[in-house]
């Protein structure tokens, strides 16, 4: 007869607890789920990478264009010195 009496005295306290330990793992469980939503660093980190990447490529890209434009603007400019010459050299002396 006691035990039947300790069990019935634990019934009630017991109900809110266990009530209250779900209600616990449910937030808990959401909230968690909400973070991982949330957190999209190792996806946004991949992102910056490839971009600078990309970026990389098309510096590399544009100093390649600029080099072989300087080169020709050197060229055309020897050109146009060298008969700039000829044509004063022409003018004064022929």
């Amino acid at each position: 007869m006691r035990v039947s009496m300790k069990f019935k005295k634990l019934i009630p306290t017991f109900i809110p607890f266990a009530y209250e330990l779900i209600h616990i793992y449910k937030r808990n469980a959401k909230h968690d789920q909400n973070i991982r939503k949330k957190d999209r660093t190792a996806e946004k980190i991949g992102s910056l990478e490839h971009l600078m990447v990309r970026l990389e490529k098309k510096v590399q890209q544009n100093r390649e264009v600029y080099i072989k434009s300087f080169n020709k603007i050197r060229i055309w400019l020897a050109i146009n010195s060298i008969l700039l010459i000829a044509i004063l050299v022409k003018l004064f002396i022929g």
